[in-house]
């Protein structure tokens, strides 16, 4: 048993006194030792072994809440990044409605087309994928950057278009690479297609990506960044009905992005079939008679105010416009002197110069200034307050209304205007809509120029000259009309009816039945012609005029057709100062008068009416009643099944008056 010894502080110099040792005798000799704590050493053990505690429970504690944010309180958020790494809502757009011609002609389609797309947060590398895309597309990086930046609202996981309508070879070539490139992919859709090309462009419009300001006023829900809509035309006037609604689908990718499976959809809703009243053939054979020339050509069913054809010249090709197209191009058409995109039918205005006599010889009427015996004699002009205004060189001698309007004298108008006045005028033209739009469904129409009281106080401070007022009772002076207006005022005449142009015959349902509530699934209404204010029998009298025109050795004999009985009336209207001297044609083209012709036909039961206009196109007669005899004889010749046998319009090269 071993025994305890005193207890000895340790002997080495400078030891510290706290730490003791234990000696006892130990076993085979030797002499056991033990350490001890003093109770400040151990006091600040502790207090290291608390403090590790603490801060190892606080990191623990630190762990569970930060497991429990992404766990519990993010876990949605998170569960959905998770999905999209596998699942992607992929918007299917609508296919555009078609537009045919009121016999189902096919004027605007859709052709399948492939886009290069990008899904941007599957791209790994976005350098080398640029540089990749930019010697497969042929476009430099910064063309790329540029069009990604335009679509930057997109979410990321959404494809955006890099590329459009590429062809079959960039397609393979971007398959073939797609696991070594991804986030590109291949994207089909539906493009935009003209089957003729500049056959009713101005009528048809054309098509373009949604711009901002279009996204920020139209519905939120239905349209899109990227999303293709009407631009001009008929496209943007009745964009609501050809757009349809995108559906939507929820797929399936692999690591590739590649789709594998879906997993629920809705389909889109295509856009509506526009029936319009245009009937192509007549289209296409006015649109040939304006060839080489500047004008337009307006034909207007009386009965209806249904427009046959609309056809405006030079023209363009909307097909230019349903693909991103340079800016090289577009300045062309926009730089382009001849103004291609300008719808000279409803866009463009001129004096109507003798056409104007057809609403004279109406209000003269109304007013009982004149009836059908009324003469008056022509020596080749008139003097009238102090100033000489002429007519044709040595006169007409004495003519009535019916000889007036035939054979366009002047003189006899001069007189009628001076009687009537302006106020008598402008009541008589506002009765047939001059100085006001027709309404037609195409954009931005121009009224016209009308010196009605009110732009008098705008423009002339309310000042008006009774020489002006004969000026006007000719078309010329402060008046401007549009071919339009003047195919609506002869309609007007022929039926009797105060009809209001349009384009859309009806809509009709896509094959797929709609899938949206409440889009207006019924036809467009149309308006019911209303009876126009003037009489019968003063409305034939001035058809009478307007046979003799044509047919009694009046100034648009160019127009006769042996068949059938037309009537029309022709205009010159000045464009240069009566002081330039030598023939017309001599002057430059900038110079020279424009031309027109208006017409109905039959003239004892009209069915059409039509208006001609040529840009500085010289005598009414010469010029345009050519084209409008032909363009009416087409549409007889269509009606009787013999659209082989087109009636040519006669040898122009002679006649008594230019008017």
């Amino acid at each position: 048993m071993s025994t305890v010894g005193p207890w000895r502080p340790d002997s080495k110099p400078g030891a510290t006194r706290s730490r003791l040792r234990l000696h006892w005798p130990g076993g085979g000799g030797q002499e056991g030792t033990t350490t001890l704590e003093s109770p400040a050493v151990r006091n600040r053990i502790d207090l290291r072994l608390r403090l590790t505690q603490a801060a190892v429970l606080f990191a623990v504690t630190l762990l569970l809440l930060g497991f429990w944010r992404l766990q519990v309180v993010h876990a949605p958020h998170y569960r959905e990044l998770a999905e999209n790494n596998r699942r992607r809502d992929e918007l299917v757009r609508a296919p555009r409605g078609l537009i045919t011609d009121r016999n189902g002609y096919l004027l605007a389609a859709n052709r399948p087309a492939y886009n290069v797309t990008m899904v941007r947060e599957e791209v790994t590398d976005r350098a080398s994928t640029l540089d990749w895309l930019s010697t497969v597309l042929n476009q430099s990086v910064r063309e790329l950057e540029d069009r990604l930046a335009s679509q930057r609202g997109i979410p990321s996981f959404r494809p955006v278009v890099v590329a459009e309508d590429v062809s079959m070879a960039i397609v393979a070539s971007i398959e073939a690479r797609g696991r070594e490139y991804p986030g590109v992919l291949i994207q089909p859709e539906q493009k935009r297609y003209y089957p003729e090309a500049t056959l009713a462009a101005h009528v048809l419009g054309h098509v373009g990506e949604i711009t901002r300001p279009q996204l920020d006023s139209w519905e939120r829900d239905r349209f899109h960044l990227g999303d293709i809509v009407g631009q001009n035309g008929i496209e943007s006037v009745h964009n609501d009905a050809l757009a349809g609604w995108a559906g939507e689908r929820n797929v399936v990718v692999n690591s590739a992005g590649r789709t594998v499976r879906v997993l629920d959809q809705v389909p889109p809703d295509p856009g509506k079939t526009l029936v319009l009243t245009l009937d192509a053939r007549l289209q296409a054979d006015a649109e040939a008679q304006l060839a080489d020339k500047r004008g337009a050509v307006v034909v207007l069913n009386v009965e209806t105010g249904g427009v046959l054809a609309l056809a405006s010249s030079p023209t363009f090709d909307p097909n230019i416009f349903a693909a991103r197209f340079s800016r090289t191009q577009w300045e062309s058409l926009v730089n382009d002197p001849a103004d291609p995109l300008q719808n000279r039918a409803l866009q463009s205005h001129y004096p109507p110069g003798s056409i104007y006599k057809l609403v004279m010889a109406v209000a003269g009427l109304e007013r009982g200034i004149i009836n059908p015996q009324t003469s008056v004699f022509c020596p080749g002009g008139r003097t009238i307050y102090g100033h000489y205004y002429g007519c044709l060189a040595g006169g007409h001698g004495r003519v009535s209304l019916q000889s007036a309007i035939g054979r366009s004298c002047n003189v006899y108008f001069y007189e009628l205007g001076r009687q009537l006045g302006r106020e008598a005028i402008v009541e008589a033209s506002q009765r047939f809509g001059l100085g006001a739009r027709t309404g037609i469904d195409l954009p931005n129409e121009d009224a016209g120029t009308l010196p009605t009281d009110e732009w008098l106080g705008a423009n002339r401070d309310g000042r008006w000259y009774p020489g002006e007022t004969i000026v006007l009772s000719i078309g010329q002076g402060p008046i401007d009309t549009t071919p339009i207006q003047l195919a609506k005022i002869v309609a007007m005449l022929g039926s009797g009816l105060q009809v209001e142009p349009h384009l859309v015959l009806r809509e009709e349902e896509a094959a797929v039945s709609s899938l949206r509530a409440g889009v207006d699934q019924g036809a467009r209404p149309s308006a019911v012609p209303t009876p126009v204010q003037v009489s019968a029998a003063h409305r034939h009298l001035v058809l009478d005029g307007m046979w003799a025109v044509v047919n009694d050795n009046g100034t648009g004999w160019r127009a006769r057709n042996p068949d059938v009985p037309f009537g029309g009336k022709t205009g010159t209207a000045q464009v240069a100062s009566r002081a330039l001297t030598g023939p017309e044609e001599d002057r430059p083209e900038q110079l020279r008068n424009h031309a027109w012709f208006v017409g109905l036909a039959p003239v004892n039961d009209p069915e059409i009416a039509i208006a001609v206009l040529i840009e500085h196109g010289g005598g009414g007669g010469l010029a345009a009643a050519p084209v409008g005899g032909h363009v009416m004889s087409t549409y007889f010749a269509l009606q009787a099944g013999t659209d082989d046998a087109i009636a040519q319009s006669p040898d122009g090269s002679e006649g008594e008056s230019r008017r």
